[in-house]
């Protein structure tokens, strides 16, 4: 049994140099090797030989380009080993990168693999084939979640605030260029993302680090403005293995001011009011940008407008509940944060004003509070530089 795992860890080690003669000597003359999927994929099929395992072999990298590839455990059981583990590859020619764990069964036979066959996510293979596009869905724990994740390296998730979208973190994730894997996603009751009864922040920390575990991302860096900031504090608190650093953006660990709650219900009660909605929306607009952005940036301000319109309204309404009118103070508990936090605050905030930055910065074990000139409650759009400076220094 040991020599069958010695001899699967021999392939993977040919295989991950890409050395092709080394591989098929540990491969049977009559081997068969067996990919299921999209016959468009040019790894699917089922070949017989080591003629047609050498043409497999000489085939991927015009398939695929591996960013990650790893093996986690090899179980040797009499004839058949099973390897487990995950990869994340770029797959040709749309260049979409798709992550997906793997089981691969080896059969041994004669001291040589005789049969080889994959278990991986062909559905997801055989879309990015055909599409670059980095948006993907799965239900967590009933709920649907969208997100767009791009590159490679180490995991950065960012979670956006109320009324926004994932689209929300372009400006800031068009100049962090590359080496980073950047995962920026629909918050639930937001985009395609969905809502469920009893939901709340800490329910959503705990969908997202089981998101994390889920989908090799542990540890991740979690980038979160306003509400996102509120959930990334939650989830560093109930799930610090997930965690590698925090950075919050524009948010409170405080519950919300008591005097500005009738304010948040009128609100609420306008996003349910087709004929309110709009003007509703406007306002927050107004009230969450610098003086004058709206003016100055008007393609822009109308495309956040439209994002914030497209949302469903009831579904959006239980975010809010859940944001502002329910949430809960979570200063007493700032203190269990050892990972490093940088918490920037919009000199001009009135929504999360800059001494709620501080007292977030001062109650963590490691944090650092800056105050970006000119900017309010939005600093992603209005001043993304402030946030992409601090991952140049990594």
């Amino acid at each position: 049994m040991g020599e069958n795992v010695a001899l699967v860890e021999r392939y993977f080690a040919a295989f991950g140099a890409g050395d092709v003669d080394a591989a098929l000597d540990c491969v049977h003359p009559e081997a068969i090797w067996h990919v299921d999927g999209d016959p468009a994929v040019v790894t699917v099929g089922i070949m017989q030989g080591r003629d047609g395992v050498r043409r497999w072999l000489e085939r991927f990298p015009t398939g695929f380009r591996p960013l990650a590839f790893s093996v986690e455990r090899v179980i040797g059981d009499g004839g058949d080993v099973i390897a487990l583990g995950r990869f994340r590859h770029r797959v040709q020619p749309a260049d979409a990168i798709v992550d997906s764990d793997y089981a691969i069964r080896f059969t041994i036979r004669d001291g040589l693999i005789a049969r080889y066959q994959i278990f991986e996510d062909s559905l997801l293979i055989a879309m990015a084939r055909h599409s670059a596009a980095p948006s993907r869905q799965a239900r967590i724990n009933g709920v649907l979640y969208g997100w767009d994740d791009r590159g490679s390296g180490r995991p950065v998730l960012f979670l956006h605030g109320l009324f926004l979208n994932r689209q929300f973190w372009t400006p800031l994730t068009d100049r962090m260029g590359t080496g980073k894997r950047l995962v920026t996603f629909d918050m639930p009751g937001h985009g395609v993302s969905g809502w469920r009864d009893g939901f709340d922040l800490d329910g959503i920390a705990d969908d997202l680090a089981l998101w994390i575990a889920e989908n090799g991302a542990t540890p991740a860096t979690i980038v979160g403005h306003s509400q996102g900031g509120m959930i990334a504090l939650r989830l560093a608190i109930r799930h610090p293995h997930a965690v590698e650093r925090l950075v919050v953006v524009n948010s409170s660990a405080r519950a919300e001011y008591p005097e500005r709650l009738g304010a948040w219900r009128n609100r609420r009660a306008a996003l349910l009011d087709e004929g309110a909605r709009h003007r509703a929306l406007s306002e927050i607009q107004r009230m969450t940008t610098a003086p004058g952005w709206v003016k100055a940036h008007p393609g822009e301000a109308a495309s956040e407008r439209e994002a914030m319109a497209s949302h469903d309204p009831a579904s959006l309404a239980f975010a809010l509940d859940a944001a502002v009118l329910n949430r809960d103070d979570i200063r007493s508990l700032l203190s269990q944060i050892k990972v490093p936090v940088e918490v920037l605050s919009g000199a001009l905030d009135h929504a999360t004003p800059p001494e709620l930055g501080q007292e977030i910065a001062m109650s963590v074990d490691a944090g650092r509070h800056v105050v970006v000139d000119g900017a309010a409650h939005h600093i992603p759009i209005e001043q993304p530089d402030a946030i992409a400076a601090l991952f140049r220094r990594d």
